[in-house]
Protein backbone atom coordinates (compact mmCIF):
# COMPACT_ATOMS: atom_id res chain seq x y z
CA UNK A 1 0.00 0.00 0.00
CA UNK A 2 2.99 2.48 0.92
CA UNK A 3 4.39 1.59 -2.64
CA UNK A 4 0.99 2.71 -4.15
CA UNK A 5 0.86 5.85 -2.51
CA UNK A 6 4.36 6.66 -3.35
CA UNK A 7 3.92 5.89 -6.62
CA UNK A 8 0.78 8.13 -6.56
CA UNK A 9 2.43 10.93 -4.80
CA UNK A 10 5.66 10.76 -7.72
CA UNK A 11 2.62 10.92 -10.33
CA UNK A 12 1.49 13.81 -9.14
CA UNK A 13 4.94 15.70 -8.78
CA UNK A 14 5.70 14.46 -12.35
CA UNK A 15 2.63 15.66 -13.58
CA UNK A 16 2.21 18.77 -11.65
CA UNK A 17 5.70 19.80 -13.38
CA UNK A 18 4.67 18.88 -16.89
CA UNK A 19 2.03 21.35 -16.44
CA UNK A 20 4.00 24.28 -14.92
CA UNK A 21 2.95 26.10 -17.93
CA UNK A 22 1.30 30.07 -17.54
CA UNK A 23 -1.42 28.52 -16.58
CA UNK A 24 0.37 27.10 -13.63
CA UNK A 25 2.61 29.76 -13.32
CA UNK A 26 -1.13 31.95 -13.25
CA UNK A 27 -2.27 29.73 -10.00
CA UNK A 28 1.34 30.23 -8.07
CA UNK A 29 0.64 34.11 -8.25
CA UNK A 30 -3.39 33.29 -7.12
CA UNK A 31 -3.76 34.14 -3.59
CA UNK A 32 -7.20 31.62 -3.48
CA UNK A 33 -4.35 28.92 -3.65
CA UNK A 34 -2.34 30.24 -0.83
CA UNK A 35 -1.27 33.01 1.48
CA UNK A 36 2.55 32.32 -0.49
CA UNK A 37 3.80 30.61 -3.05
CA UNK A 38 5.42 28.10 -0.67
CA UNK A 39 2.12 27.23 0.25
CA UNK A 40 0.10 27.29 -3.16
CA UNK A 41 2.86 25.03 -4.47
CA UNK A 42 1.51 22.70 -1.94
CA UNK A 43 -2.56 22.73 -2.26
CA UNK A 44 -1.56 22.51 -6.25
CA UNK A 45 0.47 19.40 -5.18
CA UNK A 46 -1.90 17.96 -2.96
CA UNK A 47 -4.76 18.59 -5.03
CA UNK A 48 -3.18 16.58 -7.52
CA UNK A 49 -2.55 13.95 -5.48
CA UNK A 50 -5.84 13.44 -4.10
CA UNK A 51 -7.48 13.88 -7.26
CA UNK A 52 -5.95 10.55 -8.55
CA UNK A 53 -7.04 8.61 -5.52
CA UNK A 54 -10.37 10.05 -5.91
CA UNK A 55 -10.83 9.26 -9.33
CA UNK A 56 -9.74 5.48 -8.61
CA UNK A 57 -12.47 5.63 -5.68
CA UNK A 58 -9.98 5.62 -3.19
CA UNK A 59 -10.78 6.96 -0.42
CA UNK A 60 -8.83 6.62 1.94
CA UNK A 61 -5.70 7.63 0.46
CA UNK A 62 -7.31 10.74 -1.20
CA UNK A 63 -7.90 11.74 2.84
CA UNK A 64 -5.14 12.73 3.90
CA UNK A 65 -3.80 15.12 1.07
CA UNK A 66 -7.71 16.14 0.49
CA UNK A 67 -7.63 17.52 4.17
CA UNK A 68 -4.27 19.32 3.77
CA UNK A 69 -6.08 21.30 0.34
CA UNK A 70 -9.28 21.81 3.17
CA UNK A 71 -6.87 23.52 5.92
CA UNK A 72 -4.42 25.55 3.71
CA UNK A 73 -6.25 26.63 0.53
CA UNK A 74 -10.03 26.34 1.05
CA UNK A 75 -11.17 28.83 -1.59
CA UNK A 76 -9.42 27.15 -4.31
CA UNK A 77 -12.10 25.01 -5.93
CA UNK A 78 -15.51 23.75 -5.05
CA UNK A 79 -14.60 19.96 -5.82
CA UNK A 80 -12.99 20.43 -2.78
CA UNK A 81 -15.94 19.99 -0.93
CA UNK A 82 -17.78 18.06 -3.57
CA UNK A 83 -15.32 15.23 -3.32
CA UNK A 84 -14.55 16.04 0.21
CA UNK A 85 -18.75 15.45 0.75
CA UNK A 86 -18.07 11.87 -0.97
CA UNK A 87 -15.21 11.04 1.33
CA UNK A 88 -16.47 11.88 4.36
CA UNK A 89 -19.24 9.85 3.43
CA UNK A 90 -17.01 6.68 3.12
CA UNK A 91 -15.67 7.25 6.78
CA UNK A 92 -19.18 7.83 7.77
CA UNK A 93 -20.56 4.40 6.06
CA UNK A 94 -17.03 2.56 7.31
CA UNK A 95 -16.83 4.45 10.99
CA UNK A 96 -16.09 1.38 13.58
CA UNK A 97 -18.30 2.67 16.37
CA UNK A 98 -21.14 5.71 16.36
CA UNK A 99 -18.80 7.60 18.60
CA UNK A 100 -16.40 7.94 15.60
CA UNK A 101 -19.63 7.93 12.93
CA UNK A 102 -21.08 10.77 14.63
CA UNK A 103 -17.62 12.89 14.88
CA UNK A 104 -17.00 12.44 11.12
CA UNK A 105 -20.89 13.64 10.56
CA UNK A 106 -20.07 16.29 11.85
CA UNK A 107 -17.11 16.88 10.14
CA UNK A 108 -19.57 16.56 7.22
CA UNK A 109 -21.78 19.22 8.27
CA UNK A 110 -18.68 21.77 9.09
CA UNK A 111 -17.75 20.86 5.33
CA UNK A 112 -21.17 22.38 4.05
CA UNK A 113 -20.69 25.65 6.25
CA UNK A 114 -17.18 26.21 4.97
CA UNK A 115 -18.46 25.05 1.02
CA UNK A 116 -20.95 27.91 2.32
CA UNK A 117 -18.78 30.63 3.61
CA UNK A 118 -16.12 30.15 0.09
CA UNK A 119 -19.09 29.65 -2.27
CA UNK A 120 -21.80 30.95 -1.36
CA UNK A 121 -25.40 29.24 -2.89
CA UNK A 122 -26.47 28.48 0.74
CA UNK A 123 -29.97 27.83 -0.19
CA UNK A 124 -28.99 24.87 -2.18
CA UNK A 125 -25.75 23.79 -0.16
CA UNK A 126 -28.20 23.85 3.11
CA UNK A 127 -30.52 21.33 1.61
CA UNK A 128 -27.79 19.63 0.72
CA UNK A 129 -26.44 19.11 3.79
CA UNK A 130 -30.30 19.11 5.58
CA UNK A 131 -30.78 15.97 3.40
CA UNK A 132 -27.45 14.55 4.43
CA UNK A 133 -28.32 14.94 8.32
CA UNK A 134 -31.36 12.88 8.14
CA UNK A 135 -30.31 10.11 6.09
CA UNK A 136 -27.38 9.64 8.22
CA UNK A 137 -28.43 10.11 11.66
CA UNK A 138 -32.71 10.47 12.05
CA UNK A 139 -32.25 11.20 15.65
CA UNK A 140 -30.94 15.07 14.92
CA UNK A 141 -34.19 15.39 13.17
CA UNK A 142 -34.87 19.17 14.68
CA UNK A 143 -31.55 20.29 13.36
CA UNK A 144 -32.05 18.93 10.12
CA UNK A 145 -35.38 20.14 9.91
CA UNK A 146 -34.14 23.96 10.74
CA UNK A 147 -31.67 23.16 7.95
CA UNK A 148 -33.97 22.75 5.50
CA UNK A 149 -36.33 25.00 6.05
CA UNK A 150 -34.11 27.49 5.94
CA UNK A 151 -32.78 26.39 2.76
CA UNK A 152 -36.29 26.20 0.75
CA UNK A 153 -36.92 29.65 2.40
CA UNK A 154 -34.16 30.59 0.59
CA UNK A 155 -34.60 29.27 -2.66
CA UNK A 156 -38.63 28.36 -3.05
CA UNK A 157 -39.20 27.28 -6.29
CA UNK A 158 -35.32 26.62 -7.33
CA UNK A 159 -35.21 23.77 -4.34
CA UNK A 160 -33.78 20.22 -5.46
CA UNK A 161 -37.27 18.04 -5.00
CA UNK A 162 -35.21 15.76 -3.08
CA UNK A 163 -34.96 18.65 -0.50
CA UNK A 164 -38.69 20.07 -0.65
CA UNK A 165 -39.62 15.81 -0.52
CA UNK A 166 -37.48 15.45 3.01
CA UNK A 167 -38.91 19.23 4.34
CA UNK A 168 -42.14 17.21 4.40
CA UNK A 169 -41.33 14.09 5.52
CA UNK A 170 -39.28 16.49 8.63
CA UNK A 171 -42.36 18.35 9.36
CA UNK A 172 -44.11 15.12 9.62
CA UNK A 173 -41.42 13.90 11.99
CA UNK A 174 -41.70 16.83 13.89
CA UNK A 175 -45.22 16.87 14.40
CA UNK A 176 -44.87 13.12 15.90
CA UNK A 177 -42.77 14.50 18.42
CA UNK A 178 -44.77 17.39 19.58
CA UNK A 179 -42.30 19.68 18.18
CA UNK A 180 -44.75 21.55 15.75
CA UNK A 181 -48.21 22.39 15.71
CA UNK A 182 -50.86 20.74 13.22
CA UNK A 183 -51.68 23.81 11.67
CA UNK A 184 -47.87 24.33 10.58
CA UNK A 185 -47.94 21.09 9.34
CA UNK A 186 -50.47 21.65 7.14
CA UNK A 187 -48.87 25.01 6.13
CA UNK A 188 -45.79 23.08 4.85
CA UNK A 189 -47.75 20.43 2.64
CA UNK A 190 -49.17 23.21 1.26
CA UNK A 191 -45.83 25.12 0.87
CA UNK A 192 -44.49 21.49 -0.64
CA UNK A 193 -47.13 20.93 -2.99
CA UNK A 194 -47.38 24.28 -4.24
CA UNK A 195 -43.49 24.47 -4.78
CA UNK A 196 -43.39 20.79 -6.61
CA UNK A 197 -46.84 21.57 -8.34
CA UNK A 198 -44.61 24.36 -9.86
CA UNK A 199 -41.59 22.14 -10.74
CA UNK A 200 -43.95 19.78 -12.55
CA UNK A 201 -45.75 22.44 -14.05
CA UNK A 202 -42.43 23.90 -15.63
CA UNK A 203 -41.20 20.28 -16.88
CA UNK A 204 -44.57 18.19 -17.43
CA UNK A 205 -42.92 14.99 -18.88
CA UNK A 206 -40.76 14.77 -15.12
CA UNK A 207 -41.65 11.54 -13.77
CA UNK A 208 -39.53 11.67 -11.07
CA UNK A 209 -41.35 15.09 -9.87
CA UNK A 210 -44.41 13.28 -10.07
CA UNK A 211 -43.29 10.69 -8.18
CA UNK A 212 -41.82 13.45 -5.08
CA UNK A 213 -45.61 14.84 -5.39
CA UNK A 214 -47.18 11.11 -4.67
CA UNK A 215 -44.81 10.80 -1.84
CA UNK A 216 -45.27 14.30 -0.53
CA UNK A 217 -49.08 13.13 -0.40
CA UNK A 218 -48.42 10.37 1.17
CA UNK A 219 -46.99 11.60 4.31
CA UNK A 220 -49.10 13.97 4.50
CA UNK A 221 -52.23 11.71 4.62
CA UNK A 222 -50.11 9.34 7.22
CA UNK A 223 -49.41 12.64 9.64
CA UNK A 224 -53.53 12.88 10.19
CA UNK A 225 -53.67 16.39 10.53
CA UNK A 226 -55.48 17.63 8.28
CA UNK A 227 -59.21 16.96 9.44
CA UNK A 228 -62.06 19.41 8.85
CA UNK A 229 -62.15 20.92 12.10
CA UNK A 230 -57.88 22.45 11.77
CA UNK A 231 -58.09 23.01 7.93
CA UNK A 232 -61.39 25.24 8.54
CA UNK A 233 -59.71 26.69 12.30
CA UNK A 234 -56.64 27.42 10.00
CA UNK A 235 -58.04 28.99 6.95
CA UNK A 236 -60.97 30.81 8.04
CA UNK A 237 -59.78 33.84 9.66
CA UNK A 238 -57.49 33.94 6.40
CA UNK A 239 -60.47 33.90 3.85
CA UNK A 240 -62.38 36.47 5.92
CA UNK A 241 -59.11 38.80 5.85
CA UNK A 242 -58.81 38.42 2.19
CA UNK A 243 -61.63 36.87 0.20
CA UNK A 244 -60.65 37.45 -2.84
CA UNK A 245 -56.92 35.73 -2.86
CA UNK A 246 -57.22 33.57 -5.62
CA UNK A 247 -54.02 31.46 -3.94
CA UNK A 248 -55.34 31.06 -0.94
CA UNK A 249 -58.81 30.05 -2.02
CA UNK A 250 -56.95 27.44 -4.45
CA UNK A 251 -55.09 26.13 -1.04
CA UNK A 252 -58.38 25.73 0.51
CA UNK A 253 -60.21 23.93 -2.49
CA UNK A 254 -57.60 21.48 -2.85
CA UNK A 255 -56.68 20.80 1.33
CA UNK A 256 -60.44 20.59 1.36
CA UNK A 257 -61.24 18.21 -1.30
CA UNK A 258 -58.74 15.84 -0.36
CA UNK A 259 -59.88 15.58 3.22
CA UNK A 260 -63.27 15.14 2.68
CA UNK A 261 -64.43 18.67 3.51
CA UNK A 262 -66.52 19.61 0.71
CA UNK A 263 -69.72 19.75 2.87
CA UNK A 264 -68.42 22.95 4.38
CA UNK A 265 -69.40 26.31 3.90
CA UNK A 266 -65.48 27.69 3.42
CA UNK A 267 -64.70 24.99 0.84
CA UNK A 268 -68.33 26.36 -0.59
CA UNK A 269 -67.16 30.23 -0.38
CA UNK A 270 -63.60 29.65 -1.28
CA UNK A 271 -64.76 26.92 -4.40
CA UNK A 272 -67.35 30.30 -5.49
CA UNK A 273 -64.07 32.30 -6.12
CA UNK A 274 -62.24 29.78 -7.62
CA UNK A 275 -64.92 28.67 -10.46
CA UNK A 276 -65.23 31.96 -10.60
CA UNK A 277 -61.78 32.99 -11.92
CA UNK A 278 -60.72 28.98 -13.18
CA UNK A 279 -64.28 27.17 -14.59
CA UNK A 280 -63.92 23.42 -14.30
CA UNK A 281 -66.58 20.59 -14.80
CA UNK A 282 -65.21 18.80 -11.21
CA UNK A 283 -65.72 22.15 -8.89
CA UNK A 284 -69.42 22.92 -10.90
CA UNK A 285 -70.64 19.76 -9.32
CA UNK A 286 -69.36 19.70 -5.88
CA UNK A 287 -70.36 23.56 -5.65
CA UNK A 288 -73.88 22.46 -7.15
CA UNK A 289 -74.25 19.28 -4.62
CA UNK A 290 -73.17 21.80 -1.81
CA UNK A 291 -75.66 24.31 -2.45
CA UNK A 292 -78.21 21.73 -2.82
CA UNK A 293 -77.84 20.67 0.89
CA UNK A 294 -78.28 24.37 2.14
CA UNK A 295 -81.47 24.35 0.11
CA UNK A 296 -80.32 26.96 -2.42
CA UNK A 297 -81.77 25.29 -5.29
CA UNK A 298 -81.34 28.28 -7.87
CA UNK A 299 -78.03 28.26 -6.98
CA UNK A 300 -77.36 24.62 -7.38
CA UNK A 301 -79.59 24.47 -10.88
CA UNK A 302 -76.69 26.91 -12.08
CA UNK A 303 -73.64 25.25 -10.96
CA UNK A 304 -75.48 21.90 -12.16
CA UNK A 305 -75.81 23.50 -15.64
CA UNK A 306 -72.12 24.74 -15.91
CA UNK A 307 -70.76 21.17 -14.61
CA UNK A 308 -73.07 20.07 -17.44
CA UNK A 309 -72.03 21.87 -19.87
CA UNK A 310 -67.87 21.80 -19.01
CA UNK A 311 -68.17 17.95 -18.35
CA UNK A 312 -65.99 15.68 -21.64
CA UNK A 313 -66.68 12.51 -20.17
CA UNK A 314 -69.76 10.96 -21.07
CA UNK A 315 -70.70 8.86 -18.30
CA UNK A 316 -70.39 11.61 -15.44
CA UNK A 317 -72.09 13.96 -17.63
CA UNK A 318 -75.12 11.61 -17.67
CA UNK A 319 -75.05 11.90 -13.60
CA UNK A 320 -74.52 15.15 -13.48
CA UNK A 321 -77.88 15.28 -15.69
CA UNK A 322 -79.54 13.00 -13.89
CA UNK A 323 -78.88 14.65 -10.32
CA UNK A 324 -79.87 18.03 -12.08
CA UNK A 325 -83.37 16.09 -12.95
CA UNK A 326 -83.77 14.88 -9.26
CA UNK A 327 -83.86 18.46 -8.04
CA UNK A 328 -85.47 19.78 -10.67
CA UNK A 329 -88.16 17.26 -9.38
CA UNK A 330 -88.27 17.60 -6.20
CA UNK A 331 -87.59 21.06 -5.19
CA UNK A 332 -89.52 22.75 -7.94
CA UNK A 333 -91.76 20.23 -8.53
CA UNK A 334 -91.60 19.82 -12.52
CA UNK A 335 -91.56 16.12 -13.21
CA UNK A 336 -92.48 16.98 -16.86
CA UNK A 337 -88.98 18.75 -17.19
CA UNK A 338 -87.53 16.28 -14.91
CA UNK A 339 -88.54 13.40 -17.27
CA UNK A 340 -87.08 15.16 -20.52
CA UNK A 341 -83.40 15.78 -18.17
CA UNK A 342 -83.35 12.01 -17.46
CA UNK A 343 -84.26 10.93 -20.88
CA UNK A 344 -81.33 13.60 -22.00
CA UNK A 345 -78.69 11.82 -19.53
CA UNK A 346 -80.01 8.48 -21.79
CA UNK A 347 -79.08 10.14 -25.11
CA UNK A 348 -75.68 10.81 -23.49
CA UNK A 349 -75.14 7.84 -21.64
CA UNK A 350 -77.73 4.30 -23.28
CA UNK A 351 -76.32 2.03 -20.18
CA UNK A 352 -77.73 4.70 -17.48
CA UNK A 353 -80.47 2.27 -15.93
CA UNK A 354 -80.75 3.99 -13.66
CA UNK A 355 -82.02 7.03 -15.39
CA UNK A 356 -85.20 4.79 -16.30
CA UNK A 357 -85.78 3.96 -12.55
CA UNK A 358 -85.98 7.49 -12.33
CA UNK A 359 -88.53 8.04 -14.50
CA UNK A 360 -90.43 5.11 -13.37
CA UNK A 361 -90.64 6.64 -9.88
CA UNK A 362 -91.71 10.19 -11.32
CA UNK A 363 -94.76 8.08 -12.97
CA UNK A 364 -95.11 5.90 -9.86
CA UNK A 365 -95.46 9.33 -7.06
CA UNK A 366 -98.16 10.72 -10.01
CA UNK A 367 -101.68 11.15 -7.78
CA UNK A 368 -103.52 12.93 -10.43
CA UNK A 369 -103.15 11.80 -13.71
CA UNK A 370 -106.80 10.87 -14.95
CA UNK A 371 -110.09 11.60 -13.90
CA UNK A 372 -111.25 8.33 -11.86
CA UNK A 373 -109.63 5.64 -9.82
CA UNK A 374 -108.82 3.42 -12.57
CA UNK A 375 -106.99 6.19 -15.29
CA UNK A 376 -104.89 7.05 -11.96
CA UNK A 377 -103.75 3.31 -11.25
CA UNK A 378 -102.69 3.13 -14.97
CA UNK A 379 -99.67 5.36 -14.22
CA UNK A 380 -98.39 1.81 -12.41
CA UNK A 381 -98.21 0.28 -15.83
CA UNK A 382 -96.35 3.14 -17.70
CA UNK A 383 -93.61 3.11 -14.51
CA UNK A 384 -93.10 -0.75 -14.52
CA UNK A 385 -92.16 -0.35 -18.07
CA UNK A 386 -89.27 2.28 -16.98
CA UNK A 387 -88.01 -0.68 -14.52
CA UNK A 388 -88.21 -3.52 -17.06
CA UNK A 389 -86.03 -1.16 -19.53
CA UNK A 390 -83.82 -0.16 -16.47
CA UNK A 391 -82.81 -3.85 -16.32
CA UNK A 392 -82.45 -3.98 -20.04
CA UNK A 393 -79.96 -1.05 -19.86
CA UNK A 394 -78.02 -2.19 -16.63
CA UNK A 395 -78.16 -5.80 -15.78
CA UNK A 396 -76.88 -5.09 -12.56
CA UNK A 397 -80.14 -3.17 -11.52
CA UNK A 398 -81.73 -6.66 -11.83
CA UNK A 399 -82.44 -7.01 -8.17
CA UNK A 400 -83.48 -3.50 -7.31
CA UNK A 401 -85.95 -3.47 -10.55
CA UNK A 402 -87.41 -6.92 -9.23
CA UNK A 403 -88.13 -5.09 -5.97
CA UNK A 404 -90.01 -2.15 -7.57
CA UNK A 405 -91.85 -4.10 -10.04
CA UNK A 406 -93.32 -6.67 -7.05
CA UNK A 407 -93.92 -3.43 -5.08
CA UNK A 408 -95.97 -1.17 -7.66
CA UNK A 409 -97.71 -4.26 -9.68
CA UNK A 410 -99.78 -4.66 -6.46
CA UNK A 411 -101.80 -0.67 -7.67
CA UNK A 412 -102.47 -2.07 -10.97
CA UNK A 413 -106.12 -1.98 -11.38
CA UNK A 414 -108.24 -5.64 -10.88
CA UNK A 415 -109.32 -7.46 -13.80
CA UNK A 416 -113.26 -6.57 -13.24
CA UNK A 417 -111.95 -2.50 -13.54
CA UNK A 418 -110.71 -3.54 -16.79
CA UNK A 419 -113.62 -5.24 -17.80
CA UNK A 420 -115.76 -1.96 -17.05
CA UNK A 421 -113.95 0.13 -18.57
CA UNK A 422 -114.18 -1.80 -22.00
CA UNK A 423 -110.40 -3.22 -21.86
CA UNK A 424 -108.92 -6.67 -21.91
CA UNK A 425 -105.61 -7.42 -20.33
CA UNK A 426 -102.66 -7.25 -23.27
CA UNK A 427 -104.16 -4.02 -25.26
CA UNK A 428 -102.52 -1.22 -25.72
CA UNK A 429 -102.90 1.90 -23.46
CA UNK A 430 -102.31 5.53 -23.60
CA UNK A 431 -101.84 6.94 -20.04
CA UNK A 432 -102.77 10.44 -20.16
CA UNK A 433 -101.72 13.81 -18.40
CA UNK A 434 -98.23 14.66 -19.10
CA UNK A 435 -97.27 10.94 -19.02
CA UNK A 436 -99.00 10.38 -22.33
CA UNK A 437 -97.11 6.57 -22.59
CA UNK A 438 -98.13 4.22 -24.56
CA UNK A 439 -98.27 0.68 -22.25
CA UNK A 440 -99.81 -2.34 -21.97
CA UNK A 441 -102.99 -3.42 -20.41
CA UNK A 442 -102.09 -5.91 -17.17
CA UNK A 443 -104.27 -7.03 -14.33
CA UNK A 444 -103.52 -7.13 -10.30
Amino acid sequence: MRTKVIKGFLFALIALSASLSSFAQAQLEDPKYGADKETREKCLINTSLYGESYKQGNFKDAFGPWNIVLQICPASSQNTYIRGARILKYYIETAPDPITKNAYIDSLMSLYDKRIQYFNRRGYVLGQKGTDLLALNPDRFEEAYNIIKESVTIDKVKSEPSVIYSYMVLAKTMYDNQKLQADEVIEIYSQTVELIEAQIKATPNDDKLTQIKDGIDAVFASANVANCDNLVALFTPRFNENPNNLDLCKKIVALMGANGCTNLELYRLAGTNVFAAEPNADLAYELAKLNSSINQFKKAEEYFNKAIELEEDAVKRSVYILEYAAIVAREFNNPQQARSLALKSLEVNPNLGHAYIFIGNLYAAEKNCGADDFEKKTVFWAACDKYIQAKKADPSLATQVDQLLNSYSQYFPAKNDIFFHDLNTGDSYTVGCWINERTTVREK
